[in-house]
């Protein structure tokens, strides 16, 4: 199952399927504090103006805890997707069906955490077509995982969002150990040369007889 992006921004798209079919709607409004709203549209209608039902919403908060309220409940987003000790690289989210499921942030897939190293779920970004066939971004969602595809888009979002963040401090940080050694060899290079000393003088003449 592909689930095609509209846009490349994740807090605002909306998803649709291969028929061009629109199954979920992502809106973030520009605001004070950030709210993501995650709305969804029946697979099959035979009107034109179809009317979705909100599915999720994140409330983001860089000071506090960002809270997702979704499937009836409200939880902190780092409850439901949990980090651990062994595993900086991915969050763990609860499925429907009970099991453990990973996103892996910085190769953007999820797979079952147990037992299994098979991709659920892949994100693709767009291609422009250049070497391979133009496409939107989507996330490729395998059939064993198609009764939680709300599980797979709520989760995607907010795991989306902490990659970004990631990638971020990585690149402050590589900045600033490229920075100092910039800043020395400008320094280095402002300072002017040593003196030459004068040129030594010649020995006096030697006299005749």
């Amino acid at each position: 199952m592909r689930l095609i992006f509209s846009t490349s921004n994740h807090m605002n798209t909306d998803i649709s399927n291969e028929q061009g079919h629109k199954l979920y709607s992502i809106s973030t409004p520009r605001a004070k504090k950030q709210v993501t709203t995650v709305t969804k549209y029946p697979q099959s209608s035979h009107t034109t103006m179809q009317r979705g039902e909100v599915m999720g919403i994140i409330e983001w908060d860089r000071r506090k805890k960002t809270v997702i309220r979704f499937n009836g409940q409200e939880v902190d987003a780092d409850t439901m997707l949990e980090a651990r000790r062994w595993s900086s690289s991915g969050r763990y989210f609860t499925g429907p069906d009970r099991l453990p499921y990973k996103w892996k942030l910085g190769q953007r897939y999820c797979w079952r955490a147990e037992g299994s190293n098979v991709e659920l779920a892949k994100f693709h970004k767009k291609n422009l077509g250049f070497l391979k066939p133009s496409h939107s971004p989507y996330l490729n969602v395998s059939s064993a995982v198609t009764h939680m595809v709300d599980h797979i888009v709520i989760t995607y979002i907010y795991a989306e969002a902490l990659r970004e963040a990631q990638q971020a401090r990585q690149s402050r940080t590589s900045n600033s150990s490229y920075f100092p050694n910039h800043q020395m060899m400008a320094a280095a290079a402002s300072v002017p040369p040593p003196a030459m000393p004068p040129p030594a003088m010649p020995p006096p003449a030697m006299p005749t007889c």
